[in-house]
């Protein structure tokens, strides 16, 4: 399969939003393994703070614009002149807080971005706009969750996730411009940011620290992001996806305490674990999973990393920057 993406994908110009982000720079090692250079834009005000760890590319080797996404004007100007052929969408703010000032920064960096984003592929007439939704949409109601359960969003972030889908359906309806909304679930892998569950637990245990969880009953499903790669890169060669919003991830959720039990049995550091140190979140999501199914019949895509390869995976990356 990689090499139908190489082939169909070559000299094309593929614009990644939020391309130093931790699904960025995956997705754009990704790319240049196969000999594609993709065109990044992101938001970092001093480069030469990055954490060389987390970025595995010479990024002066790429053509990149360093724009804060809430210049609306100079961001869709940006992108028109780009003309890229695709523009693969993964910038934005995840911080779940329920504030205002939140909410703000929500509508601002997710909302009017995006939009800013759309108004420039529309002008490029781009082949295929891909948005990287998020599972937090669903909320938590009645998994499996499916694509055409109403969104019931649970925080600012969840909400101009919600919002940004449907103006990507507008822009699809009345100008045709070509999308694709891809709603992850749960993703760990390397080049993660350490706040994350995962790379959380793992750091702590390679430094032989304790580890504070809840009790880690709440189930979440877990997807290795060359999975999610894998899924991308097919709706960028799929005339199939168009106009669609597609779940990807495994469809199988295991509790977090399970997940911690896994990765502190490979490191030999249970008695690290610390189940029960921290309370809930108020209004804890209990269960969330999803249905794969629209996406396998879509993209012919499948999860193919299991989550014991993966977290070991995951584990010597992390053991090697420590």
């Amino acid at each position: 399969m990689q090499e139908d993406h190489q082939n169909y994908l070559k000299d094309k110009r593929i614009l990644i939003t939020g391309g130093l982000g931790f699904v960025g720079v995956n997705l754009t090692k990704k790319l240049m393994s196969m000999g594609i250079k993709p065109i990044l834009m992101d938001f970092k005000p001093d480069l030469k703070k990055l954490d060389k760890n987390y970025i595995p590319f010479n990024l002066e080797s790429l053509e990149y614009y360093n724009i804060d996404i809430r210049d609306s004007d100079k961001v869709a100007e940006t992108v028109k002149n780009i003309a890229p052929n695709f523009v693969i969408h993964l910038a934005g703010m995840t911080n779940l807080e329920k504030t205002f000032e939140t909410a703000s920064l929500a509508i601002d960096i997710n909302l009017k971005g995006s939009l800013a984003l759309l108004k420039g592929s529309e002008k490029a007439k781009v082949d295929n706009f891909v948005f990287l939704s998020t599972s937090d949409i669903y909320g938590g109601v009645n998994p499996p969750f499916r694509e055409d359960q109403l969104a019931q969003p649970a925080s600012p972030y969840s909400a101009s996730k919600a919002a940004t889908e449907m103006f990507l359906y507008m822009f699809y309806n009345v100008y045709g411009t070509r999308v694709t909304i891809l709603r992850s679930f749960n993703l760990y892998g390397m080049y993660q940011p350490s706040e994350r569950v995962i790379p959380y637990i793992i750091i702590k245990l390679l430094n032989n620290e304790e580890v504070p969880l809840t009790k880690g009953e709440q189930k979440r499903e877990f997807n290795y992001v060359d999975d999610l790669l894998d899924a991308i890169l097919r709706s960028l060669n799929s005339n199939k996806s168009i106009g669609k919003t597609l779940n990807i991830g495994c469809g199988i959720s295991i509790s977090i305490k399970d997940v911690a039990m896994l990765i502190a049995k490979k490191l030999d550091r249970i008695d690290n674990l610390k189940l029960g140190a921290l309370d809930y979140r108020k209004n804890e999501i209990w269960d969330m999973y999803c249905d794969n199914s629209l996406a396998r019949d879509t993209l012919n895509w499948e999860p193919k990393v299991s989550l014991e390869e993966g977290l070991e995976k995951t584990i010597q990356w992390y053991r090697g920057i420590q």
